[in-house]
């Protein structure tokens, strides 16, 4: 596993751990509405708010996540596999080519 790859689990663990508080969100949230005496209808919309800005949530945290993991690669100047692999190609076409004419 590489160090992005790290790097990721660990920020998407604590989003995952976040997330599994979607159920007690719920759960608080209709506890919210029984104190209250709220009428069920008003009641859903309220739980379905609350997971819908969870859910939004989530997507921002997980986009920010991405950006930064992705600036912190970038300024530690880490080389993509796809470049590395083309480079390690191209080094083997160029090693190739002079055994050829050397010959």
């Amino acid at each position: 596993m590489s160090l992005s790859d790290d790097i990721k689990s660990g920020f998407y663990s604590g989003i995952g751990m976040m997330l599994k508080g979607k159920e007690k969100l719920e759960s608080a949230a209709r506890e919210f509405i029984k104190d209250k005496n709220v009428s069920a209808e008003e009641g859903e919309k309220f739980v379905k708010d609350m997971v819908s800005k969870a859910s939004e949530t989530k997507e921002e945290v997980t986009q920010f996540i991405d950006e930064r993991v992705q600036k912190a690669i970038d300024k530690m100047g880490y080389v993509k596999k796809e470049e590395y692999d083309s480079i390690k190609k191209e080094l083997e076409e160029l090693k190739e080519s002079i055994k050829k004419n050397q010959q």
